[in-house]
Formats: C-alpha cells, sequence, structure tokens
C-alpha cells in the first residue's frame, strides 16, 4: 500500500544506513559505526523529530523528509568529527536526497 509519497509503509533503515555510510565517506568522517548510524536516523525519523510521522501525515514531502534527515546526520556527524562551521564544505548533501527519498519512501 504505502504512503502518500511512495510504495513503502516503513522506511528501509538499512538502506538508510548504507545511504549514511556513504554521508560519512563523502565528509571523511571515520570510526563511525552502524549502529550508530542506525540511532541517529531513527532519532530523527521517530524520536524526536518525528519526521516519520509529520511526512506519513502529509505535513512535509519526500524531499523535505529525506533533507531534515540527511541535515541532521550533517549536524552529528560535524559534531562528533569536530569539524569547523566555518569551513566551506567538501560535500554535496544534495547529491544524496534522491537515494535517501527512496530508502524512505520508496517509487512513487
Amino acid at each position: 500500500m504505502g504512503t502518500r509519497y511512495g510504495t513503502r509503509d516503513f522506511p528501509d533503515m538499512e538502506g538508510l544506513v548504507v545511504c549514511g555510510r556513504r554521508v560519512t565517506d563523502a565528509m571523511a568522517v571515520v570510526g563511525v559505526s552502524n549502529s550508530e548510524l542506525l540511532e541517529v536516523l531513527e532519532l530523527v525519523l521517530f524520536g524526536e523529530k518525528e519526521a516519520w510521522g509529520a511526512a506519513v501525515d502529509g505535513l512535509i514531502t519526500r524531499t523535505e523528509t529525506a533533507r531534515l534527515l540527511l541535515a541532521n546526520l550533517e549536524s552529528w556527524l560535524v559534531e562528533r568529527a569536530k569539524i569547523p562551521w566555518g569551513e566551506e564544505k567538501a560535500w554535496d548533501l544534495e547529491l544524496f536526497v534522491p537515494e535517501v527519498e527512496v530508502c524512505l519512501f520508496g517509487v512513487i
């Protein structure tokens, strides 16, 4: 059945961890376990931010949900790796948005 945004009823958490790993690689952050990535992703989707509920309820779009997840992951990784915020970023999280959307919602 899926949500209004795609074919999935629940995000592909394994796929999101793979995306998260690709983000850590792009940001050159080392020493982050898959379980830590999963914990951060679940916190954004189902915890404090409740991004999944907001998306399912139609309050935010597929793209907004993906960007919210990526922005929170980026913030966590920057803090963890002690990367200065003032530095020009060598990565572009927009490149990951389509892949994260599919992991979240499936195909349209």
